[in-house]
């Protein structure tokens, strides 16, 4: 038996043949069946809607992010110079300090019984000096006198011989020659005499300093950040093994930090003194500009990146010493380039590919030359053309050959698209 399967047919067909009334019956509903499978073949043929962007022109900026952690300018713990007794403290935890703040003070006795022994000792020395200066003073008045008389005598026998004695002038001489060498004496005794002054004083002074290291100062403006000791605390000396030695407080000085990053072997080249990047503080939700301040100059053995750090003014105190942070490199700079969303990149492949959009609707899968990436946007060497469209969502529902209809999806171009 033949179906068939249009309408218009079957009125012919009726119209030259007599069928029975039961087989007109059957074909009735064969044709309602027969439009049914139009409708679906319709619903087949309705085209997809794909997600595009157009191939454009923009700066593109290729950046690496680093992490890194503020560390302390400077900190160090402050020991005791001489062992004692904590007499007072008064600073603890949180305060902030200046640079020969007093922190501490020490009982340390027998300190000040060497301090005033050297005292006494200088003043000795000096009361010795006076009475030597003073002993000077009188053997240059008597050697001055025995030195005149002789000259007086001297001369007299020389104008009118004989009338002098010779054994007086001879007398005369030797008191001027004696009182001569008194006097010598006696200002080498003084030249003693200050020489064990200034051993004396040498001594004061390093009693006293010794003495001063009783009273603990701060080393440098910074914040207390640990306490040891408390009032009464034996403290012993820190030149002691690390084992015995206590330390009376931690300083850390947190203005400026120190923000420590290594950076890969790969991008050791570009790292060099006053090098420009953009630091970000996810707690603070912060980002400022930063440059490079020292590096080691050196990879290390095992992690192969060299130790890098940026110095950061921290005035108000809002950066604290162990919070993470980003730094980002910029590693290349493309202006206006061809360049594409990187969701529209497919890179499973060994080639990039994407699904562009002919004019006509049709689906194509074209490869790809990329060049660098920025945050948003791949830099496109080769493949693809200005203000093409590529499919940038859902590749998976289209293949190459497929007719689809077309929304573009807006993509801001800045300037320069560098992710901010």
């Amino acid at each position: 038996m033949k179906v068939i399967q249009s309408g218009t047919g079957a009125s012919r067909l009726l119209g030259s043949f007599r069928f029975p009334f039961s087989l007109f019956v059957l074909l009735t509903p064969l044709a309602g069946c027969s439009d049914h499978g139009d409708s679906n073949e319709n619903t087949a043929t309705t085209k997809s809607v794909a997600a595009v962007a157009p191939v454009v022109r923009a700066d593109l900026i290729s950046t690496r992010n680093i992490a890194s952690e503020f560390e302390p300018y400077q900190q160090v713990d402050v020991h005791a110079k001489v062992a004692g007794y904590v007499k007072r403290i008064d600073v603890d935890i949180g305060d902030a300090v200046k640079e020969g703040q007093v922190l501490a003070v020490l009982e340390v006795p027998e300190l000040e019984e060497d301090l005033a022994r050297a005292h006494a000792a200088v003043l000795r020395a000096r009361e010795r000096i006076r009475l030597v200066r003073s002993n000077i003073h009188r053997a240059e008045a008597i050697a001055y006198q025995a030195e005149l008389t002789y000259k007086r005598m001297y001369s007299v026998n020389q104008t009118t011989p004989n009338l002098v004695a010779q054994q007086e002038i001879d007398i005369a001489r030797s008191q001027a020659d004696a009182t001569a060498a008194e006097l010598s004496s006696r200002k080498a005794a003084a030249l003693v005499a200050e020489q064990e002054l200034a051993e004396a004083q040498a001594e004061e002074l390093k009693a006293q300093a010794l003495a001063d290291y009783a009273t603990i100062r701060a080393p440098f403006t910074g914040i207390v950040t640990k306490r040891y000791a408390d009032t009464g605390a034996m403290v012993p000396q820190g030149i002691q093994s690390s084992q015995q030695a206590m330390p009376v407080v931690r300083i850390t000085q947190v203005d400026p930090l120190r923000l420590s990053f290594p950076v890969p072997e790969s991008m050791v080249s570009l790292v060099h003194t006053d090098a420009p990047v953009t630091v970000h503080v996810p707690s603070l939700n912060r980002t400022f500009d930063g440059k490079i301040w020292r590096f080691t100059g050196k990879t290390t053995d095992i992690t192969r990146t060299m130790e890098t750090q940026l110095l950061i003014p921290n005035p108000r105190f809002e950066l604290k010493p162990g919070m993470l942070a980003s730094v980002e490199f910029v590693l290349a700079r493309r202006d206006q380039v061809l360049a594409i969303p990187v969701e529209a990149v497919d890179e499973d492949g060994k080639e990039p590919t994407v699904l562009v959009v002919g004019p006509d609707g049709k689906v194509e899968d074209r490869k790809l030359k990329l060049g660098i990436k920025s945050p948003n946007r791949y830099e496109v060497i080769s493949g693809l053309a200005e203000n093409e469209k590529v499919i940038v969502a859902g590749h998976s529902r289209f293949v190459p050959g497929q007719i689809v209809q077309t929304k573009t999806v807006s993509f801001d171009v800045p300037a320069a698209d560098d992710g901010q």
